[in-house]
Protein backbone atom coordinates (compact mmCIF):
# COMPACT_ATOMS: atom_id res chain seq x y z
CA UNK A 1 0.00 0.00 0.00
CA UNK A 2 2.80 2.43 0.84
CA UNK A 3 4.26 1.89 -2.63
CA UNK A 4 0.95 2.78 -4.28
CA UNK A 5 0.60 5.92 -2.17
CA UNK A 6 4.17 6.88 -3.03
CA UNK A 7 3.44 6.30 -6.74
CA UNK A 8 0.32 8.48 -6.54
CA UNK A 9 2.34 11.20 -4.82
CA UNK A 10 4.91 11.15 -7.62
CA UNK A 11 2.15 11.24 -10.23
CA UNK A 12 0.48 14.19 -8.49
CA UNK A 13 3.83 16.00 -8.26
CA UNK A 14 4.43 15.37 -11.96
CA UNK A 15 0.98 16.72 -12.82
CA UNK A 16 1.63 19.81 -10.70
CA UNK A 17 4.92 20.46 -12.53
CA UNK A 18 3.15 20.18 -15.88
CA UNK A 19 0.43 22.63 -14.85
CA UNK A 20 3.06 25.16 -13.76
CA UNK A 21 4.49 25.38 -17.27
CA UNK A 22 2.34 23.46 -19.70
CA UNK A 23 3.05 23.18 -23.38
CA UNK A 24 0.12 24.16 -25.60
CA UNK A 25 0.15 20.49 -26.69
CA UNK A 26 -0.89 19.50 -23.17
CA UNK A 27 -4.14 21.38 -23.64
CA UNK A 28 -5.21 19.45 -26.75
CA UNK A 29 -7.66 16.58 -26.57
CA UNK A 30 -5.32 14.51 -28.75
CA UNK A 31 -2.67 14.68 -26.04
CA UNK A 32 -5.15 14.16 -23.20
CA UNK A 33 -6.85 11.17 -24.82
CA UNK A 34 -3.44 9.62 -25.54
CA UNK A 35 -2.40 9.99 -21.92
CA UNK A 36 -5.79 8.72 -20.72
CA UNK A 37 -5.44 5.68 -22.98
CA UNK A 38 -2.05 4.86 -21.45
CA UNK A 39 -3.37 5.38 -17.92
CA UNK A 40 -6.39 3.17 -18.61
CA UNK A 41 -4.14 0.46 -20.08
CA UNK A 42 -1.86 0.60 -17.03
CA UNK A 43 -4.77 0.60 -14.60
CA UNK A 44 -6.81 -2.13 -16.24
CA UNK A 45 -4.14 -4.21 -17.99
CA UNK A 46 -2.65 -5.69 -14.83
CA UNK A 47 -6.08 -6.60 -13.45
CA UNK A 48 -7.06 -8.20 -16.76
CA UNK A 49 -3.86 -10.26 -16.82
CA UNK A 50 -4.39 -11.34 -13.19
CA UNK A 51 -8.04 -12.26 -13.77
CA UNK A 52 -7.75 -13.95 -17.14
CA UNK A 53 -4.13 -14.30 -18.21
CA UNK A 54 -4.86 -12.16 -21.28
CA UNK A 55 -3.07 -9.05 -22.47
CA UNK A 56 -5.14 -6.05 -23.49
CA UNK A 57 -4.44 -6.81 -27.17
CA UNK A 58 -5.63 -10.41 -26.71
CA UNK A 59 -8.76 -9.16 -24.94
CA UNK A 60 -9.51 -6.72 -27.76
CA UNK A 61 -9.14 -9.46 -30.37
CA UNK A 62 -11.20 -11.87 -28.26
CA UNK A 63 -14.08 -9.38 -27.90
CA UNK A 64 -13.97 -8.57 -31.59
CA UNK A 65 -14.08 -12.24 -32.53
CA UNK A 66 -16.96 -12.72 -30.10
CA UNK A 67 -18.92 -10.01 -31.91
CA UNK A 68 -18.06 -10.92 -35.50
CA UNK A 69 -16.24 -14.14 -36.20
CA UNK A 70 -14.73 -15.66 -38.13
CA UNK A 71 -12.38 -12.93 -39.26
CA UNK A 72 -9.06 -12.64 -41.03
CA UNK A 73 -6.12 -10.90 -39.39
CA UNK A 74 -6.54 -8.08 -41.88
CA UNK A 75 -10.19 -7.62 -40.92
CA UNK A 76 -9.22 -7.56 -37.25
CA UNK A 77 -6.54 -4.94 -37.95
CA UNK A 78 -9.08 -2.73 -39.70
CA UNK A 79 -11.73 -3.14 -36.98
CA UNK A 80 -9.31 -2.59 -34.12
CA UNK A 81 -7.34 0.16 -35.88
CA UNK A 82 -4.08 -1.48 -34.91
CA UNK A 83 -1.04 -2.90 -36.62
CA UNK A 84 -0.64 -6.36 -38.09
CA UNK A 85 2.08 -7.47 -35.65
CA UNK A 86 -0.06 -6.79 -32.57
CA UNK A 87 -3.04 -8.65 -34.03
CA UNK A 88 -0.85 -11.56 -35.19
CA UNK A 89 0.70 -11.96 -31.73
CA UNK A 90 -2.70 -11.78 -30.04
CA UNK A 91 -4.25 -14.32 -32.44
CA UNK A 92 -1.31 -16.70 -32.06
CA UNK A 93 -1.58 -16.55 -28.26
CA UNK A 94 -5.35 -17.12 -28.30
CA UNK A 95 -4.96 -20.07 -30.68
CA UNK A 96 -2.08 -21.57 -28.68
CA UNK A 97 -4.18 -21.48 -25.49
CA UNK A 98 -7.28 -22.91 -27.15
CA UNK A 99 -9.42 -19.75 -27.06
CA UNK A 100 -9.49 -19.40 -30.84
CA UNK A 101 -8.97 -21.58 -33.88
CA UNK A 102 -7.56 -21.01 -37.34
CA UNK A 103 -8.73 -22.45 -40.64
CA UNK A 104 -8.12 -21.67 -44.29
CA UNK A 105 -10.33 -19.00 -45.81
CA UNK A 106 -12.30 -20.69 -48.62
CA UNK A 107 -12.53 -17.32 -50.42
CA UNK A 108 -8.76 -16.78 -50.33
CA UNK A 109 -6.48 -19.72 -49.55
CA UNK A 110 -3.65 -17.31 -48.68
CA UNK A 111 -5.63 -16.02 -45.69
CA UNK A 112 -6.72 -17.74 -42.51
CA UNK A 113 -10.00 -17.27 -40.70
CA UNK A 114 -9.80 -16.92 -36.94
CA UNK A 115 -12.80 -17.91 -34.81
CA UNK A 116 -13.52 -18.25 -31.13
CA UNK A 117 -13.73 -21.71 -29.65
CA UNK A 118 -16.36 -22.57 -27.03
CA UNK A 119 -13.56 -22.20 -24.46
CA UNK A 120 -12.88 -18.67 -25.77
CA UNK A 121 -16.58 -17.79 -25.54
CA UNK A 122 -16.68 -18.99 -21.91
CA UNK A 123 -13.60 -16.91 -21.10
CA UNK A 124 -15.18 -13.86 -22.74
CA UNK A 125 -18.40 -14.35 -20.77
CA UNK A 126 -16.43 -14.66 -17.52
CA UNK A 127 -14.42 -11.47 -18.15
CA UNK A 128 -17.28 -9.20 -19.25
CA UNK A 129 -18.71 -8.68 -15.73
CA UNK A 130 -15.22 -7.77 -14.47
CA UNK A 131 -14.79 -5.20 -17.25
CA UNK A 132 -18.29 -3.84 -16.55
CA UNK A 133 -17.32 -3.38 -12.89
CA UNK A 134 -14.25 -1.46 -14.03
CA UNK A 135 -16.43 0.68 -16.31
CA UNK A 136 -18.73 1.54 -13.39
CA UNK A 137 -15.73 2.37 -11.21
CA UNK A 138 -14.36 4.74 -13.84
CA UNK A 139 -17.76 6.36 -14.40
CA UNK A 140 -18.22 7.01 -10.65
CA UNK A 141 -16.87 10.60 -10.66
CA UNK A 142 -19.18 11.51 -13.57
CA UNK A 143 -22.91 12.19 -13.62
CA UNK A 144 -25.14 10.10 -15.86
CA UNK A 145 -25.47 13.05 -18.18
CA UNK A 146 -21.67 13.43 -18.36
CA UNK A 147 -21.26 9.70 -19.12
CA UNK A 148 -23.83 9.90 -21.92
CA UNK A 149 -22.22 13.06 -23.31
CA UNK A 150 -18.75 11.52 -23.13
CA UNK A 151 -19.92 8.47 -25.11
CA UNK A 152 -21.67 10.69 -27.66
CA UNK A 153 -18.57 12.84 -28.16
CA UNK A 154 -16.18 9.87 -28.34
CA UNK A 155 -18.43 8.07 -30.85
CA UNK A 156 -18.61 11.23 -32.98
CA UNK A 157 -14.83 11.72 -32.91
CA UNK A 158 -14.11 8.05 -33.65
CA UNK A 159 -16.49 8.12 -36.61
CA UNK A 160 -14.95 11.33 -37.94
CA UNK A 161 -11.35 10.13 -37.64
CA UNK A 162 -12.19 6.64 -38.97
CA UNK A 163 -13.77 8.24 -42.05
CA UNK A 164 -10.62 10.33 -42.56
CA UNK A 165 -8.42 7.23 -42.27
CA UNK A 166 -10.71 5.24 -44.59
CA UNK A 167 -10.57 8.06 -47.15
CA UNK A 168 -6.81 7.73 -47.28
CA UNK A 169 -5.98 10.60 -45.00
CA UNK A 170 -4.31 8.27 -42.52
CA UNK A 171 -1.98 11.02 -41.40
CA UNK A 172 -2.40 14.74 -41.41
CA UNK A 173 -0.31 16.60 -43.93
CA UNK A 174 3.05 17.57 -42.57
CA UNK A 175 3.77 21.20 -42.10
CA UNK A 176 7.16 22.54 -43.01
CA UNK A 177 9.67 21.61 -40.35
CA UNK A 178 10.51 24.25 -37.84
CA UNK A 179 14.14 25.20 -37.77
CA UNK A 180 16.05 23.47 -35.05
CA UNK A 181 18.21 25.58 -32.83
CA UNK A 182 21.09 24.37 -30.77
CA UNK A 183 21.39 25.45 -27.16
CA UNK A 184 24.05 27.97 -28.28
CA UNK A 185 21.72 29.31 -30.97
CA UNK A 186 18.89 29.81 -28.49
CA UNK A 187 21.22 31.72 -26.18
CA UNK A 188 22.23 34.08 -28.99
CA UNK A 189 18.59 34.80 -29.77
CA UNK A 190 17.81 35.77 -26.17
Amino acid sequence: MATRAKGRSRAAAGAARISERASPAHRTFIYKIGILRRLLDRYSGAALADQSGLTLAEWRVLTNLYSSAPATSRQLCLRLHTDKAEVSRACAALIRRGYASRRADPQDRRSALIALTPRGERLHDAIVPLRQDLQQELEAPLTRLEVAELHRILDKLMGFVAAKVDAGAGRPRRRPRARKFSAAGRQRMS
